[in-house]
């Protein structure tokens, strides 16, 4: 763990701030280097001369570490490629400290949107939500559990994108032991389901295990047996419903299981993120046939096709955690500087549950460190 810098915790009483961010330096060629990919660095910022008349400066308080961080790197880019030379992006929360004369948030007011890794960040008034806190749920909640890109997705793959899961079947959940991934096994196993969390490592499969209290999990990484043989001994009767955020060779594993009319549900396919978007290499399941031959069905979405639901979700899932059926396990990094290494974690397996970025205060994660 990184301290704050003191760029971070500089007095912010004048309009000028040094801001310390991380650019892009270069293209991934592949996997994601963090110590060639990016760069940090560090300006003097006016305020009064950078912020426009609609616009606010934010004081970075947390930022979301998220998968669709490193598809953004690639030259194309589903959700838009970031230029070279320019902030990385990222979703999170901090204070208003400067504000131009037509914005419409105060100085001071806690604030929620895309702010980029960085110290301080310029945006748009109109595009930055007030940050809303639930009682009894930790601050962070908005980036997590009730978090668009965490929560919220697994909330509406599960409930929303096909026919949820029932009492009796049984459910697979692959990267179970992620931001995503963990929430949507806690809800499905909400349901009554049977649910195996498939996950990398012995001490992850031990988190699904004790801490998600799941009927069983996959270890990929298990060397003494392959996937589809744990398939085969976890789910004897076959699979009902699956949430996938890895394709590759695991779904069409879980593919030749499917029952009929089971469900599957796309999310993402962390395992293809690497360099094969776009290119023609993404590895696409030669098991789909299954689907025909089951009845089954099998649908992608992506969660800003379901924010109309988004509030129905949130008290969903408020509801559920007040019921002691959900809770989100963090890994927290501290300081900017930290952010390259929290990046690299989603696609190394070292963090459990949501990875953060603790910019401007020092904070610890006691549940993750219990797992160590």
């Amino acid at each position: 763990m990184c301290n704050p810098t003191n760029a971070q915790t500089k007095s912010i009483s004048k309009n000028t701030v040094t801001n310390t961010k991380w650019i892009l330096k270069r293209r991934p060629q592949g996997v994601f280097d963090p110590e060639k990919d990016v760069q940090m660095v560090s300006e003097e910022m006016n305020m009064a001369t950078t912020c426009g008349d609609d616009e606010i400066v934010v004081q970075v308080d947390t930022l979301s570490v998220d998968a669709f961080i490193r598809t953004m790197l690639d030259a194309e880019a589903y959700h838009g490629a970031v230029d070279l030379g320019k902030t990385i992006p990222a979703l999170g929360y901090g204070k208003v400290v400067y504000a131009g004369k037509n914005a419409n948030k105060k100085i001071g007011t806690a604030v929620q949107c895309m702010l980029g890794a960085q110290a301080y960040a310029t945006v748009k008034a109109s595009e930055a939500f007030t940050k809303m806190d639930l009682p009894m749920m930790s601050p962070t909640a908005g980036l997590g559990l009730l978090g668009v890109t965490s929560g919220i997705t697994a909330y509406a793959g599960i409930f929303y994108v096909c026919k949820p899961p029932k009492k009796g079947d049984t459910v697979v959940i692959t990267a179970a032991a992620g931001a995503v991934g963990s929430i949507a096994a806690q809800l499905a196993k909400s349901t009554g389901a049977r649910v195996i969390g498939i996950a990398g490592g012995s001490r992850k499969n031990q988190y699904l295990v004790e801490e998600l209290k799941l009927d069983g999990s996959i270890d990929y990484k298990d060397s003494s047996k392959t996937v589809a043989e744990q398939l085969e001994e976890t789910c004897p009767n076959g699979i009902d419903f699956i949430y996938d955020n890895v394709g590759g060779q695991i779904l069409d594993d879980m593919l030749h299981k499917i029952n009929p009319n089971a469900r599957v549900v796309i999310c993402g396919a962390i395992s293809q993120y690497s360099g094969k978007l776009n290119k023609g290499l993404v590895q696409g399941p030669s098991n789909y046939l299954k689907l025909a031959e089951r009845g089954a069905t099998m649908k992608g979405f992506n969660v800003m096709q379901y924010l109309h639901k988004l509030l129905f979700a949130v008290f969903g899932m408020f509801w559920l955690h007040l019921r002691g059926k959900v809770t989100m396990n963090e890994h927290i990094e501290n300081g900017i500087e930290s952010f390259p290494k929290a990046l690299n974690h989603l696609f190394t397996g070292a963090s459990i549950g949501k990875c953060l970025v603790a910019v401007n205060s020092a904070r610890s994660a006691t549940a993750d460190k219990k797992l160590d």
